[in-house]
């Protein structure tokens, strides 16, 4: 059926095409900047004084691609110890008599509990590598306030860590020999930590803060991070109090910090050694500085040095360099010892939550909570105010009510419009996964969820709009002497204003650091309205030059707006590859989902605030009905994609499962399989059909004839293996490499010991045999246990799997010639059962065919699992 044009819906689409035109050329400049178009890197001859990414994506290269695996307990590790020991002895070779240069290479070792992804844990831990270089001036003291810079060098299971964190290394080691080379002499010490064990949960940075000797002179720090190979270096975590986050934007080159990270990451599975200095073994001022973007290729093979994002580390680098400026040169910088002392938390305490965030990487946007308090409250004030304010010239109690009744009807409008716009991509998504068969079209390809999702979000921002004239006004325009169309603008642009103060004053309340998204917002809004109501004299309040004067002043905010939801809709999508695979029926809409309404959510900040002066022309049918073209044409293309490539690799792990009995007794050996998203393995073998051939299984497998894999078979694992779900277990083919091998085993040291209270005590040797590349061994221990030696002998909080009885969980690692030695106690003659599962990088040529044999666009986390069962 053609559609019908009148002059008005000619007018309607020239606003439309001029709206999306400007979204179109500010979504190119939030492109540029997000992925570091804007920075220049410098060559590897660049002058000494200056960093130079060159330089140190050459550390990148050698770290990740000529040393082979930096895991703990490969020989890569040792030789990338070697390698950055190296460096920094050619740098204090190099420095001039003014400096004074101290190397260590320390061996840590402790154990601990600890709360991971919500659950708990202990950790034991020996021979941890750490690598430490403190420069200062010769004049300087042991006991100086120090600055921490930490980064940890080994890399996660599987991953070259080019990106995870490489770069990480590669920048520190530049910007310590930048320090030599430019001649600046430190007005205090400057420390880095390249600690070996953070893949391991932390252990690296727990071992130099419980007992290394400048632990008590570090007065702040910056742990440098990577989820992914680039783009946005985002300060993600900032504190205590507000100076870190001061010093930062006083200093930062390229700017790139909001406030609102910190009321996100709590929520985001992971953790880094933040944690460690500033909140579980320290309260020392510090940032965390993470690379965001490239979360496509984060814990991957693919994160190699070629998919680093040019410019990237050229920006951490230049902007870590100023940060230890900065902070070098603060007054307020204070040994740890000192962070305690009544003054500082005192200070701290008042100027705890400060706001700020940067503006396009351009410059900061900086002021206290304090001053947040006061801001922050003037539009619900200004809100709740207007009704009197538009009635001066004849006031009285009556018309206030009448408008303050229909400023509430343009709130409740404009909050219907917001709540439509995340509901109709998401009820979009739903209906799109029941007639295709597979979820996440649009991972490997953002524009088709924005193509899919924006304009169904458009949709549900303007239906209310459509209804507007049901609802008559509560003000007698007759009295206003004014027309109906300016009386309706006023209310729906005030009601608008409103739901956004509204939303401002709801952070500030919830103690969260976000407000200023809104903040800003309502500060544009009444800028443009000002703008908007003058040309409206002249023009009208229908003409299109009136409506320009709207939407210039909201230019600033627009396109901050843009950065700040593009950044965020672009880091959600990477990272639902590795969200986790929920069981159906929900699992497989839940991707879809979160990215439809997360989508909805950007598109309403982003265009929201124009609807209460555009919507006359956008909400029009022909508009609507074009729109819901679009959504269509989504659909019918987006179907059409495959969710992964090589540049967005679809994420599977492979154990090879031995089940032993003693050294030298093999009992089973199988293949688990499981993947960490939505598409299930069901999906995966139907596109690998080499892969079901070399399994010899049906590619028409079904989860109810299939043999299932149990959580408990993923112990090596734990608590990540909670990420899986629906994973498979096949017959693994003999391998004649595992019969030589001696099996780990657990066996009693010496008798038990009976104590007064009729507690026994068990002493346990555990051998991990001849295995040579063991990454973790995880214990879990049930029964009647009321003690332990691990943790200061402080049990974690038990864990239930599957409804078995409560288990308590310690991970052990560390390479070492001596077995692990421990005791634990029972409260009553129960038998204590003891499962173990010791995690080995080396592969047996079968599983390495296996391996070759999954599609290029599926990567591959492979290693052998030991698992052996005792009971004492």
């Amino acid at each position: 059926m053609a559609l019908r044009f009148n002059s008005d819906d000619a007018t309607g689409y020239k606003l439309l095409l001029c709206l999306a035109l400007m979204y179109g050329l500010m979504s190119m400049l939030v492109h540029s900047i997000v992925h570091m178009k804007f920075v220049k890197p410098l060559a590897i001859d660049a002058p000494l004084h200056r960093f130079s990414e060159a330089r140190a994506v050459e550390h990148v290269r050698i770290l990740s691609q000529e040393i082979d695996g930096r895991q703990e307990g490969r020989p890569g590790f040792r030789e990338a110890a070697r390698y950055i020991k190296g460096q920094l002895e050619m740098m204090k070779e190099r420095a001039s008599d003014k400096f004074r240069i101290e190397i260590e290479e320390t061996v840590v070792d402790g154990s601990f509990n600890m709360m991971f992804l919500g659950h708990s844990i202990s950790l034991g831990y020996r021979n941890h590598t750490n690598i430490l270089m403190r420069i200062s001036s010769v004049d300087s003291l042991d006991t100086d306030p120090s600055v921490l810079i930490n980064g940890h060098f080994d890399s996660p299971l599987g991953s070259p860590g080019a990106g995870d964190c490489g770069s990480c290394v590669a920048s520190m080691l530049e910007v310590g020999r930048l320090i030599v080379d430019s001649g600046w002499i430190p007005p205090r010490p400057v420390i880095f930590l390249f600690n070996g064990a953070e893949e391991l949960f932390m252990l690296g940075a727990h071992g130099f803060m419980e007992k290394h000797r400048w632990r008590d002179t570090i007065g702040a720090f910056v742990n440098v991070e990577a989820s992914g190979t680039g783009g946005l270096d985002l300060v993600c975590q900032s504190g205590p109090g507000s100076w870190p986050s001061r010093i930062y934007a006083q200093s930062a080159v390229y700017p790139m910090a909001h406030s609102a990270a910190q009321d996100v990451f709590p929520v985001i599975p992971g953790d880094t050694d933040y944690r460690m200095f500033s909140e579980d073994y320290g309260n020392i001022p510090g940032l965390d500085i993470i690379f965001i973007l490239g979360g496509y290729f984060y814990h991957t093979s693919y994160d190699t040095v070629e998919r680093l994002l040019p410019g990237s580390i050229q920006a951490r680098g230049d902007n870590l360099f100023s940060l230890i400026k900065g902070f070098a040169n603060s007054s307020m910088l204070q040994n740890f010892n000192k962070q305690a002392s009544p003054e500082i938390t005192i200070h701290q305490d008042k100027d705890d939550g400060a706001i700020f965030f940067d503006y396009l990487s351009w410059f900061m946007v900086f002021y206290s909570r304090r001053l947040a308090l006061v801001l922050h409250k003037i539009p619900i004030a200004v809100f709740l105010v207007m009704p009197f304010l538009l009635n001066l010239r004849e006031f009285s109690m009556t018309s206030c009510l009448a408008t303050f009744s229909d400023l509430t009807k343009g709130f409740l409008f404009h909050a219907l419009g917001f709540l439509l716009a995340i509901v109709s991509p998401i009820m979009f998504s739903i209906i799109r996964l029941l007639f295709t068969n597979y979820s996440m079209n649009w991972f490997s390809r953002p524009y088709l969820a924005y193509l899919m999702f924006i304009p169904c979000s458009l949709v549900g921002l303007l239906i209310p709009r459509t209804i507007w004239s049901c609802f008559p006004l509560s003000q007698d325009v007759s009295v206003l002497q004014t027309s109906r169309e300016a009386v309706s603008d006023e209310a729906r642009f005030w009601g608008a204003f409103g739901f956004f103060s509204s939303l401002t004053m709801a952070y500030l309340l919830a103690g969260l650091s976000g407000g200023f998204l809104t903040f800003f917002t309502c500060i544009s809004m009444l800028a443009a309205w000002l703008s908007f109501s003058v040309a409206a004299k002249y023009y009208g309040h229908r003409s299109l030059r009136s409506i320009l004067f709207y939407v210039i002043p909201m230019v600033p905010y627009l396109a901050y707006s843009v950065y700040f939801g593009g950044f965020l809709a672009q880091f959600l999508i990477e990272k639902t590859g590795m969200m986790g695979s929920i069981p159906p029926p929900y699992g497989y809409f839940i991707p879809d989902i979160v990215v439809a309404a997360t989508i909805g959510v950007v598109t309403s900040v982003c265009v929201g605030p124009l609807i209460p002066v555009c919507g006359h022309w956008l909400a029009r049918s022909s508009i609507l009905q074009f729109l819901l073209q679009l959504i269509v044409i989504g659909l019918a293309v987006s179907s059409q994609f495959f969710p992964y490539s090589m540049a967005a690799p679809k994420r599977v792990v492979l154990q090879q499962t031995y089940l032993t009995s003693g050294p030298n007794h093999l009992e089973n050996s199988s293949y688990e399989i499981s993947v960490v998203d939505s598409n299930s393995l069901i999906f995966l073998f139907k596109h690998a059909p080499d892969v079901a051939k070399e399994l010899q299984t049906d590619l028409d497998l079904s989860f109810e004839t299939a043999n299932l894999s149990r959580q408990e078979n993923w112990l090596a694992l734990f608590p990540v293996s909670f990420l899986f779900t629906r994973s498979l277990k096949f017959p693994a083919k003999e391998s004649s490499a595992k019969q030589d091998l001696y099996f780990p085993y657990l066996i009693a040291s010496k008798p038990q010991t009976i104590s007064d209270n009729g507690s026994r005590r068990v002493y346990l040797e555990l051998s991990l045999g001849s295995l040579e590349e063991i990454w973790v061994t995880v214990l879990n221990i049930t029964g009647p246990l009321s003690n332990w030696s691990f943790a200061d002998n402080k049990l974690p909080a038990p864990e239930t799997l599957n409804g078995g009885p409560p288990s308590y969980i310690c991970r052990l690692s560390g390479a070492s010639h001596r077995n692990w030695t421990f005791w634990l106690e029972a409260n009553n003659d129960e038998e204590l059962r003891i499962n173990v599962a010791v995690l080995d990088q080396q592969l047996t040529s079968e599983v390495k065919k296996l391996k070759s044999l999954f599609p290029e666009w599926v990567d591959v986390i492979a290693y052998s699992s030991f698992m052996s069962a005792y009971t004492f």
